[in-house]
């Protein structure tokens, strides 16, 4: 047993005169490594919430994504907690703008409150101006066309976005028009479904 007492005095002498190994945190601040995979932040310049984000994280109730068609205007909220968050770095590997969502070098996350912890995002929806459906975010179609160039021009809804007429909601029906598919459709924002009919009958 007298050996072993030895080992651990002279582990813990050496311990007393090398250098120190940890850092001086929080007397001085942590430098991270380069690629280093800490809180993730969205971009609002250049995140168009289309979702891609939630659907790839592995953390249940990281991100979250809960369209309100119900408020005024309708809009899409993503919520983001990074107390849940296992910084796998999927929601900026997948992100389809590549620059919306990323992995930033914050690492100190620590708050006496975890609701400090929440934070949402609204997105206005567009909504089919012919049957009221959902299409999508109004940055997201806006962002289409711009990806699109020239062959936006195919699509008279994603023209309608690039000039900028994207509405808030779906016109009242009127009870004197025609039912069914009309040529004035070609030229108003709608979707699938309704473009799907809109072509096959006309």
């Amino acid at each position: 047993m007298r050996w072993p007492k030895l080992r651990e005095l002279k582990e813990a002498v050496n311990a007393v005169v090398s250098p120190r190994f940890t850092t001086r945190f929080p007397a001085e601040p942590c430098v991270v490594p380069e690629r280093f995979r800490g809180k993730p932040e969205f971009d609002l310049d250049t995140c168009i919430g289309c979702g891609a984000c939630v659907n790839v994280c592995p953390a249940a109730s990281c991100l979250t994504m809960v369209d309100a068609l119900d408020a005024d205007p309708p809009v899409r909220r993503i919520t983001h907690r990074y107390d849940c968050c296992i910084f796998c770095g999927n929601c900026q590997d997948y992100c389809t703008t590549q620059t919306g969502i990323a992995l930033s070098d914050k690492w100190d996350l620590a708050v006496l409150n975890r609701g400090d912890t929440v934070e949402t995002h609204e997105y206005e929806l567009q909504m089919c101006e012919k049957c009221g459906a959902k299409i999508g975010t109004k940055k997201h179609i806006i962002w289409l066309c711009e990806k699109l160039g020239p062959l936006a021009y195919t699509n008279p809804s994603l023209l309608l976005a690039k000039s900028g007429e994207l509405t808030r909601t779906p016109p009242k029906p009127d009870s004197s028009a025609p039912s069914g598919p009309q040529a004035r459709d070609f030229m108003r924002i709608l979707c699938p479904k309704c473009k799907c009919e809109l072509n096959i009958k006309l």
